[in-house]
């Protein structure tokens, strides 16, 4: 994927001065920062390729994100090719460039929404700027990469929740232009949300309420390049110093989902769309950073830590009724608690405390906890949010943490007793069938999920009447050993008692992890031999 964009050229170059490429990467991570999208770092590759692009344009006089070989600072045809001819190769690559001064530029590419799409993304990994003012004529461009594996951020909105001083209105000056046919600016600020991961993002009916309840006009954007954001204008510029309440009514991978939150274009955000300093609790939050968990099998166990800075005016304090930040799941949804997943949680729907004793206003807080793997293959998403008990929810910024169960279970018969012979009601001595683990997975006994039981083969409960002491009506045996490691040997004992009429009888084994999964069915009988 190579998505290039171009914005019109500024109005006004008054800021005409070369700027450094760290300042302009310095500003679009505070952009970052402002609306909870991770920030990143510059890439040298990156950066060489946007200042030589943007050496090209100025030298030229051409905007665009296309050369023409034999010009002047000609380094490659596309994005793409700019960024090989730097060493850098990658599957995720947009440009975005527009005419005049450094960090103006910087600015009103942000505020045009295509271009914000991509200086605003949660999988952004890198980004380089270049800035010329070669010929006399001045060109800002950046170069973006981006990583669409897991985020730990769900989605970003710009504005953010509870975000101060938006502008009012916008230029409407972008190309491809996201405006209706024939409408030109001044219109409302764009008003945006950018799903992580690639997921897919349909739009179903989005609405911009003032303090007074009107609904504004707005115009809905036309997604380009990409499918996983979605955009609405207001038709009017906005007014100042008022809060204003959005709502966007998506399916997001299927989904149906409801995001919604306030902004303001004064420097307080007010309850109810009332702008107003009284009614700002003093209690806000950013997410910083997340550790890994890596891919576990059924049941296992792992820790995991997150990072929230205080973007607040309070200090947290622990054990502080009132004061201490908890890290909950959002909604105070306990069905993952329900379902195993917790690991020593304070409740069912709180998974960990601050770490520190206090916390000021700019300082961060660390949560740490365990958490158990799902006994069913795949990922699960644990949404979190913080929460101050009993006080406020803190902002909810989609953060999540994904759980990954991975099921690596087979097996491969080795070995059996010698089939008994009995007499109609008689018990038989100790039997035992041996499996070899030619899984991924260790067997471990006493753990569900992990434990390798002796199983009749689709549960056939016929053969009941015929157990000794077994586990469970359809289990014989569990696991001798107590743990199985991949090309070990496993061995199932267990003792059956003759029925009361003469024959022959078949009962079908299998291996299997009770909760997760059957292993390889073999045809492995035990054929028990009745004597009158």
């Amino acid at each position: 994927m190579s998505l290039a964009l171009v914005a019109l050229p500024l109005a006004s170059t008054a800021d005409a001065d070369v700027v450094a490429a760290s300042d302009m990467l310095s500003l679009n991570n505070q952009l970052r920062f402002a609306i909870g999208s991770p920030t990143v770092p510059a890439d040298p590759r990156l950066t060489a390729a946007a200042q030589a692009h943007a050496n090209y344009s100025s030298a030229n006089g051409q905007g665009g994100h296309f050369e023409t070989a034999g010009l002047p600072y000609y380094t490659g045809y596309s994005a793409r090719d700019r960024l090989i001819a730097q060493g850098w190769t990658t599957s995720f690559v947009s440009e975005v460039a527009t005419g005049g001064s450094g960090l103006a530029g910087v600015r009103q590419l942000w505020d045009a929404p295509y271009h914000r799409l991509g200086m605003m993304h949660p999988n952004a990994t890198n980004i380089g700027w270049g800035h010329s003012d070669l010929s006399g004529r001045e060109t800002t461009v950046g170069d973006l990469v981006y990583d669409f594996g897991f985020r730990a951020v769900d989605f970003v909105r710009s504005p953010a929740d509870r975000q101060t001083n938006i502008p009012t209105s916008w230029s409407g000056h972008e190309s491809p232009n996201p405006l209706p046919s024939g409408v030109s600016g001044p219109v409302g600020y764009p008003i945006m949300v950018v799903y992580s991961a690639g997921q897919n993002v349909q739009m179903r009916a989005a609405e911009v309420v003032a303090p007074n309840g009107t609904r504004l006009p707005i115009y809905y954007a036309a997604q380009q390049f990409e499918y996983d954001y979605q955009v609405i204008i207001p038709q009017q510029p906005l007014a100042v110093n008022t809060t204003y309440h959005v709502r966007f009514d998506i399916t997001v991978a299927g989904q149906y989902v409801t995001n919604e939150w306030d902004f303001s274009t004064g420097s307080t955000v007010g309850s109810g769309g009332q702008t107003s300093t009284s009614t700002d609790s003093g209690l806000h939050s950013a997410w910083t950073s997340q550790t890994s968990l890596p891919a576990m099998q059924p049941a296992a166990t792992s820790q995991v830590t997150l990072q929230f800075r205080n973007t607040g005016t309070k200090t947290w304090t622990k054990g502080v009724v009132g004061s201490q930040v908890a890290l909950g799941v959002r909604a105070d949804d306990t069905s993952y608690s329900a379902r195993g997943m917790s690991v020593n949680w304070p409740l069912p729907n709180r998974v960990a405390v601050q770490n520190e004793a206090a916390v000021a206003p700019g300082a961060t807080a660390s949560f740490t906890f365990g958490v158990r793997a799902p006994l069913s293959a795949g990922t699960v998403a644990l949404p979190l949010r913080p929460v101050i008990d009993g006080v406020a929810w803190l902002e909810d910024q989609g953060v999540y943490v994904p759980v990954t169960t991975v099921v690596s279970y087979h097996s491969t018969w080795l070995s059996e007793s010698a089939f008994p012979t009995l007499r109609a009601g008689q018990t038989s001595g100790l039997l035992t069938i041996t499996f070899m683990n030619t899984g991924g997975q260790t067997w471990n006994k006493g753990t569900l999920g992990q434990e390798a039981r002796l199983g009749v083969n689709l549960d056939d409960q016929m053969w009941a009447g015929l157990s000794v002491n077994w586990p469970y009506t359809t289990r014989p045996a569990v696991q001798t050993e107590t743990s199985v490691a991949p090309g070990a040997s496993g061995s199932f004992t267990f003792q059956v008692k003759a029925p009361l009429q003469p024959g022959l009888y078949a009962i079908h084994l299998r291996p299997v992890i009770d909760g997760v999964t059957w292993m390889e069915d073999e045809g492995v009988f035990l054929y028990v031999s009745v004597t009158p």
